[in-house]
């Protein structure tokens, strides 16, 4: 994880029957017409994400569906009316996932932070400030007048951890120290865990965001669900205290999250685009360093 900020997990969780549940469910939203999704679109990153030929997202399509509460409850975030002939299992389908996959990043965190030095009494606490949602994605076709094979342009996500469950048809790419793009097959016992920014601030930059794409074949839809972690409105995050010290000096000033998702994307979607642009973070929190001449 330190290495490129993501790995690889086997994982049982996603069985055969929960798989295809889940799944066989989202082509079904995704052709439901334009303006009924866009009645979902909530701020720049919650809700609906609409295609957009002409941007650096030209074949992606999302919603978030569910999600976690701050007072440690749950709600879907469609309803009947939007979607009116949804499998009634698919909600069930979706609580089940995201309970395994919520265990899941919760693990794969604590293994993360422990290995670092981080006390429990602070990975606890790093628990009670984290929400959790699903998101499902749609990849489609490219239009035929793109010069480019990528669905979507290299990135880094905004919040904690994203764990990506890919279904048949490959597309994610990480990218490691080198520039060079590893591509993650979609086997389908196992799942991809991404970091993103706030937990580079929280490591202190131990853990890098993990700069990932999405290359769809060209004549082939992809379909992915993802489950993110991510701080509470109005929490701060800042470096944990086991992780600053005279060989790790403070890279990161404490970073609301709720206004660097307003600084990170007001910037990136003057364009159109939702991806990140490279420095924003330490735009944002990046502490300047002065060295003793």
């Amino acid at each position: 994880m330190e290495a490129v900020g993501a790995i690889l997990v086997t994982h049982d969780a996603l069985g055969a029957d929960l798989r295809q549940v889940l799944f066989d469910g989202m082509p079904e939203f995704f052709a439901l017409p334009l303006d009924v999704k866009r009645s979902l679109i909530s701020g720049y990153i919650n809700g609906y994400i609409e295609r957009s030929p002409s941007s650096n997202m030209p074949a992606y399509e999302s919603v978030r569906i569910w999600e976690t509460t701050d007072g440690g409850g749950s709600r879907n975030l469609v309803d009947d009316v939007v979607w009116p002939h949804v499998n009634p299992k698919f909600w069930n389908t979706v609580g089940t996932f995201a309970k395994n996959m919520m265990d899941l990043e919760r693990t794969v965190r604590t293994m993360i932070l422990e290995g670092l030095g981080v006390q429990q009494e602070h990975i606890d606490a790093q628990h009670e400030s984290i929400v959790h949602s699903v998101r499902q994605s749609r990849y489609g076709t490219l239009p035929e007048m793109r010069t480019t094979s990528l669905s979507m342009l290299p990135h880094r996500d905004n919040g904690m951890l994203n764990v990506v469950v890919q279904h048949q048809v490959e597309g994610l790419e990480v990218q490691t120290k080198d520039g060079s793009w590893i591509m993650v097959p979609p086997d389908p016992d196992t799942v991809a865990v991404i970091a993103g920014e706030m937990l580079t601030v929280a490591t202190n930059g131990r853990v890098p965001a993990c700069v990932h794409r999405v290359r769809t074949p060209s004549n082939r839809k992809r379909f992915s669900v993802l489950l993110s972690s991510k701080p509470k409105d109005g929490v701060t995050v800042r470096p944990l205290d086991e992780l600053v010290d005279a060989y790790h000096p403070l890279q990161y000033n404490p970073c609301n999250f709720s206004e660097y998702i307003d600084f990170r994307y007001a910037k990136s979607v003057v364009g159109g685009d939702l991806i990140s642009v490279d420095g924003t973070l330490k735009a944002f929190c990046g502490k300047v360093l002065i060295l003793d001449m």
